[in-house]
């Protein structure tokens, strides 16, 4: 019965590990509205926050204001988070 339980417990916890929060899934919605050949996607947290990597200035600023376009017919989400690729601006 040990076995059994163990392996009950590891499939929970592995469940529990892959599904995203509800802002997750807002947040990855908007990044695909605003997906750019500037920037890629880094990371979203717990709380729906996009952190993205972007290729320049511009890149920049054209995925904050889409994402600030995408977000305004919906719940707030955090602020997002634009990272320079290494070595660039």
């Amino acid at each position: 019965m040990g076995r059994e339980v163990t392996a009950g417990l590891a499939l929970f916890l592995g469940a529990c590990a892959v599904a995203n929060t509800p802002q997750q899934e807002l947040a990855y919605a908007r990044w695909a509205q605003c997906n750019s050949p500037a920037g890629r996607l880094e990371r979203i947290d717990l709380a729906g926050r996009i952190t993205f990597r972007y290729t320049s200035a511009g890149g920049r600023q054209e995925i904050l204001q889409c994402l600030a376009e995408a977000g305004r017919a919906g719940p707030p989400l955090p602020e997002p988070v634009g990272v320079g690729l290494p070595g660039g601006p």
